[in-house]
């Protein structure tokens, strides 16, 4: 089985503006494209985990559907805090097959030695996530049904990872772990939280949040935390079922960093629909 390549928070604007007056993003997206076509045969799939944009800006979406139709595999994505469902839809739609509905973007993907399920956990105009309970009943009923490795993705992490500020709230966050503590061959994929993190929940599970591809959280365990960002190497992570288990690596992308910051994060939007 090849690895599920797993990017988060891109945080796109359109060509000539920067994100939070400091990050070219649209640059990165050139710079994550050729990295993506050369190594392609080394991944099965893509999985963007949410904020793909800084603020749902129709043109950045058009930007990473260039990126992404140019590719020979597959690539899914759901919606992060940043992003606007209407027109992630109109340009995006093709990367979130089969979604539930119009207000919630959540689908799940047989790739034959594996299943994904992706949750929209997006609130218009909130940071933090949720996801509602139709999705989990659907959720809970296709785990039921598939006998094989499993991945479920989000952008929100259920869990508080201690980083001040980024320690929020996740709607029904104790019902989805007692979904997915259930199945053995389960694990779960975040972003948001713009460093590399895993967690071993109190139920069992085990919750993996992927790096950004354009800025990363400064490290702050402190309550004053998870408010600043720092130009430290950006990354991926992959995922993949070997016969102990689920494995994952945290990869380095080769693009230039300075390492300068931390930096706030001004002009930050959570759009409302």
């Amino acid at each position: 089985m090849k690895p599920i390549l797993h990017i988060s928070d891109l945080h796109v604007e359109p060509v000539g503006k920067l994100a939070y007056a400091k990050a070219n993003t649209a640059r990165r997206m050139i710079e994550l494209t050729e990295w993506l076509k050369h190594h392609e045969s080394e991944y099965e799939a893509i999985v963007v985990t949410g904020d793909l944009s800084c603020d749902g800006n129709i043109d950045a979406y058009h930007l990473i559907r260039a990126v992404f139709s140019s590719l020979s595999r597959p690539s899914f994505m759901v919606p992060g805090n940043h992003d606007r469902r209407k027109p992630f839809l109109e340009s995006l739609s093709s990367f979130c097959p089969g979604y539930f509905s119009e207000q919630n973007l959540s689908f799940s993907v047989d790739l034959g030695d594996y299943f994904l399920f992706l949750l929209d956990t997006l609130q218009p105009g909130i940071h933090w996530g949720a996801v509602p309970d139709a999705v989990l009943d659907k959720l809970e009923t296709e785990l039921e049904k598939v006998n094989k490795p499993t991945l479920v993705f989000s952008h929100h992490t259920p869990v508080k990872p201690g980083m001040g500020y980024m320690d929020e709230p996740f709607g029904n966050a104790e019902r989805l772990l007692d979904i997915l503590k259930r199945h053995k061959n389960v694990r779960m994929c975040t972003g948001h939280l713009h460093r590399p993190v895993t967690t071993l929940t109190k139920t069992g599970t085990v919750v993996v949040t992927a790096p950004s591809v354009s800025l990363q959280m400064l490290l702050d365990l402190t309550p004053k935390g998870g408010d600043e960002f720092v130009f430290e190497t950006p990354g991926y992570a992959m995922h993949t079922f070997l016969e102990d288990g689920w494995v994952t690596h945290f990869g380095q992308l080769p693009f230039q960093s300075d390492f300068s910051g931390p930096w706030p994060f001004v002009n930050t939007i959570n759009p409302d629909e």
